[in-house]
């Protein structure tokens, strides 16, 4: 049995579709199951111990130069073995991964149906459609999808989330909350000086660390800024470390409270206890899987406040 999973980005879409590999391995228990992947996040990919081959597609090197386009398609489809998969399951429903399921390799289709799909015309390309309440978050949908396609009956909300870390030896207590401040889009980002309130609240009535880390100049800068504004041996900043080494830092913090960005979803599907702040989206629809342990705040009219955090770290405190 040989399966592709098509999802080609971003960082917490992959970990949202990693909660889908066990239900299909057990259905099956001799699977190969590939990935096709955008180049710019294998490292992610590799992440999951239940996939058998990451595919990498350099789509955004191709971008650059819309003339080679096909061109490059073409010459990247010889340069893949010749698989027959059993299952493509598209897990993204855009035109653009329905035509590169349908071009570049061969097998039945898997995908949502033209009243499902994120982009309605790419269901034209699939051999097998289905209709999935859109009205749910990432983890509900994909495993609705993939209950659909192998006729499971489970519940949607119990999952199993598997990644492979790479031990990260931190030179702070394990007692630590970490702060995931970073985002690509500065609608999502949430104040400095709310993240200072909250820091300053964390010193004064709990015995834990406060960990940040940084990726870029601008996370960077944060970082600094908030070192300055603070001035607490309780801060530890993180210098900028491989994925594998930054899911070992999540995995073992106490809480996580981050803004809108893949890393928060991480934290979620590791049961790690975590609040995730929405400042330009909606949790209904992109948030976490909440329970005593996780919450959403905010939304596109609402802004969250630090006392929000606080009082929510505050009732899961008391949970521990």
């Amino acid at each position: 049995m040989k399966i592709l999973i098509i999802r080609l980005s971003a960082i917490g879409d992959i970990f949202h579709t990693f909660t889908i590999l066990p239900d299909i391995r057990k259905v099956f228990k001799d699977v190969q199951i590939d990935w096709l992947v955008d180049e710019s996040f294998v490292e992610v990919a590799k992440l999951s111990p239940l996939i058998d081959n990451v595919i990498p597609i350099p789509l955004k090197k191709w971008k650059k130069s819309k003339l080679s386009y096909l061109p490059n398609l073409i010459k990247y489809k010889k340069s893949l073995p010749k698989v027959n998969y059993d299952y493509i399951i598209d897990t993204q429903s855009l035109i653009k991964t329905a035509v590169l399921s349908k071009f570049l390799f061969n097998g039945d289709i898997y995908g949502l149906d033209r009243n499902s799909a994120r982009e309605p015309l790419a269901s034209l390309f699939y051999d097998y459609k289905y209709n999935i309440n859109q009205d749910n978050i990432a983890v509900i949908r994909l495993r609705g999808l993939i209950a659909k396609i192998f006729n499971l009956n489970h519940n949607l909300r119990e999952f199993n989330f598997e990644v492979k870390p790479k031990p990260y030896l931190p030179n702070f207590d394990s007692k630590y909350i970490l702060f995931l401040h970073g985002t690509s889009k500065e609608n999502k980002k949430w104040a400095i000086d709310n993240w200072v309130d909250l820091s300053l609240w964390i010193i004064s009535n709990t015995d834990k660390q406060i960990v940040v880390t940084h990726s870029n100049d601008s996370e960077y800068q944060f970082t600094q800024d908030l070192k300055d504004k603070l001035n607490s041996s309780r801060l530890t900043v993180i210098d900028k470390l491989k994925f594998a080494e930054f899911v070992d830092v999540v995995k073992h913090a106490s809480l996580v409270v981050g803004v809108d960005t893949g890393f928060t979803h991480l934290a979620n599907l590791l049961h790690i206890p975590t609040i995730a702040i929405y400042q330009a989206s909606d949790p209904n629809y992109v948030g976490m899987l909440e329970s005593d342990i996780a919450k959403n705040l905010g939304n596109k009219e609402s802004k969250v406040t630090s006392p929000q955090v606080i009082s929510c770290i505050q009732r899961i405190l008391l949970e521990q």
